[in-house]
């Protein structure tokens, strides 16, 4: 969207940029409201239970990983965020739909996929955060 603002000769050239950044198309689609939707949501299910507060470090990080700063937990967050985003883009879509629309269709790599990612995430969870009896 910001592309086509700034050098649309670039995304005219471009057939990439082209196919999804079309003149004359806004660029807010479904997925755009999907995640306004989700922001939107979080935010008054966390006003509405009284839970809500603005928190730099998630108290769980602090207790794993001592004092570190705001910027070590935000180049964190970036660094996995740019190889989930990578491993995306080499897949050639979002794992997790995968595995999602892979069991509404019955598939069993998609139950399979989902089977992993659940696994991956428990391990992942009990090695960087031990077992949680603290």
């Amino acid at each position: 969207m910001l592309e086509r603002l700034v050098n649309s000769e670039r995304v005219a050239q471009n057939s990439y940029l082209s196919k999804y950044l079309q003149p004359g198309v806004s660029g807010i689609d479904w997925q755009w409201m999907f995640v306004i939707g989700i922001l939107l949501g979080a935010l008054i299910a966390a006003a509405t239970s009284g839970s809500f507060r603005l928190q730099v470090v998630p108290d769980m990080w602090q207790r794993r990983f001592g004092g570190k700063t705001a910027f070590s937990r935000a180049l964190t967050a970036f660094v996995g965020g740019a190889i989930l985003l990578f491993g995306a883009r080499l897949a050639g879509g979002c794992p997790s739909g995968h595995g999602l629309s892979g069991v509404m269709q019955l598939a069993v790599s998609g139950l399979v996929a989902l089977v992993c990612f659940f696994a991956g995430g428990m391990l992942v969870a009990r090695l960087l955060y031990g077992k949680g009896d603290e």
